[in-house]
């Protein structure tokens, strides 16, 4: 019952996924490529465009090797769950079977169609789940890399010279940025807002389930994997927001630390406004409820073992 819970949990994870990104909020993505696209165009100031480059290359780089990472893990862990559950009941990989109302119990082809049907929808929903993460993932790779080539623009202010000759040129482009930064990171979080609840809803659930299968009753391998994956795809998008936030933080400390005393007062009175505005830490929400950051992370899981205990000691 535990396993089937689970799926269906999955299943509604992945078609919530699907609504939102193909459907709720198409607009909204559609608005998020176009930043991305400006982000890769050129500025006025060269050596931006060096740092820009660098960085988002960088991000890219390593977005897609976490793509790869996650892409092997769920098909590994999708690839022994089928065969577990097919060696447990000789006829459903994933606990599911035909109903009678569909194919008759004494067709012949039965079997076969049904073990077809559940290894190959099975492989549509890791494929539906992992999408997700890949969308978020590259998302991110392009405001963590803008954001945090900004705080590096912002420590060119510590050279003296460059502070007495070119200081507005990079206050109006940090503005600039900046303030484009934070309105495309307004509408990421207008898409993950309800999708970030549900996906730490569904994580939550199982969790406990795993957790409660694993730690009182004989479990194979394969529950345990499910339930480090789990946590871990939990733990990265916890562990990202709390980046996100960071990097939001960091542009007022990066400002902080200038030779604010090499500049003209009306750029002394530009800089003070940035500063104020960039120490607002700006991350994502889970339906207004909790902020995604580490804290988070240690919250739901020290929730999931309590109430996997709270499930044992009611169901025996």
């Amino acid at each position: 019952m535990c396993y089937c819970i689970a799926i269906i949990g999955a299943y509604y994870q992945a078609g919530f996924k699907y609504y939102v990104f193909f459907i709720g909020h198409r607009k909204n993505f559609d608005k998020l490529v176009e930043y991305m696209k400006i982000l890769t165009n050129a500025s006025n100031l060269e050596f931006v465009n060096v740092i820009r480059r660098r960085r988002l290359k960088r991000n890219i780089r390593l977005s897609l090797l976490a793509t790869k990472i996650l892409l092997i893990l769920f098909n590994a862990t999708g690839f022994f769950l089928t065969i577990y559950g097919y060696n447990l009941t000789k006829c459903c990989p994933i606990f599911y079977k035909i109903p009678s109302i569909i194919m008759a119990d004494d067709n012949p082809y039965k079997k076969m169609v049904t073990i077809f049907h559940s290894i190959t929808s099975y492989a549509m929903l890791l494929e539906l789940i992992v999408v997700g993460d890949v969308f978020f993932l590259i998302i991110f790779a392009y405001f963590e890399g803008e954001l945090g080539a900004l705080a590096e623009v912002i420590e060119h202010l510590n050279n003296a010279k460059v502070a007495q000759n070119n200081t507005k040129e990079i206050l109006l482009f940090v503005y600039k940025s900046h303030l484009n930064a934070l309105v495309n990171m307004r509408i990421f979080q207008k898409i993950y807002w309800h999708l970030n609840l549900h996906f730490i809803g569904t994580n939550f659930i199982y969790v406990c389930l795993l957790i409660y299968m694993t730690r009182f009753y004989e479990s194979p391998m394969v529950a345990y994997v499910a339930t480090v994956l789990t946590i871990f795809q939990l733990f990265l998008l916890c562990f990202l927001g709390q980046i996100l936030r960071n990097r939001t933080e960091a542009i007022g400390e990066a400002l902080y630390h200038t030779q604010w005393y090499e500049m003209t007062q009306n750029e002394k009175l530009t800089l003070l406004i940035m500063m104020a505005v960039g120490q607002e830490a700006v991350g994502l929400e889970a339906g207004g409820i909790m902020n995604l950051s580490l804290n988070t992370f240690v919250s739901v899981m020290k929730a999931a073992v309590s109430y996997s205990a709270i499930m044992y000691t009611i169901l025996e």
